[in-house]
């Protein structure tokens, strides 16, 4: 079994990395009452390409497994990353598909069209058209705490994730990094 993730492990891995981490820090730290619309659009943007790219790995793992954990783990560990890696691909579902889902119970969505990165236009799921404005409110208030929440959830594991690697990387002296990048 491979030492390395493939290269295109590697690329759908950075990819969704960077959305993830700038969607959560604008979000999280940035967005306010007084954020302008290009931000938002932006921030819808690249959570429905997370979507896209996370089915994308998740396909992609399915015919390439990765390679085997190193050696040196400890049982805890183990389980510790497959549980952590395991709720990461749930998480990095859920919070884009809860945040699509919030923008298209939106009853301001008819005259706002979404237009990914400006240039593509985009559906919203029509689970909510036959709702009135009150329906649309309820449902728009719902998905927000779902996305909201569980944005934070995803925070915290991203956190987790990145200081497992550093740890296996700088305290350990394994070749955690050399795994999950491009080149030997």
């Amino acid at each position: 079994m491979a030492q390395r993730y493939t290269a295109v492990a590697v690329a759908l891995h950075w990819l969704v990395a960077v959305g993830i981490i700038y969607n959560l820090f604008e979000a999280l730290v940035v967005f306010d009452d007084n954020t302008p619309r290009p931000a938002i659009d932006l921030h819808k943007s690249i959570g429905i390409t997370v979507i896209g790219l996370v089915v994308l790995r998740i396909l992609w793992k399915i015919g390439h497994p990765g390679p085997k954990p190193l050696p040196g783990l400890k049982v805890w560990e183990r389980k510790l990353s497959v549980s952590a890696h395991h709720l990461l691909y749930l998480l990095m579902a859920i919070v884009p598909l809860a945040g699509w889902l919030h923008d298209s119970a939106w009853k301001g969505a008819p005259t706002h069209p979404l237009v990914l990165f400006g240039v593509i236009p985009w559906f919203r799921m029509p689970l909510f058209g036959g709702l009135n404005d009150a329906g649309k409110d309820w449902w728009h208030e719902k998905l927000f705490a779902v996305h909201q929440y569980s944005s934070w959830l995803l925070a915290g594991l991203v956190a987790l994730h990145i200081a497992g690697a550093l740890k296996h990387q700088l305290l350990d002296h394994q070749p955690q990094f050399r795994r999950m990048w491009f080149g030997k």
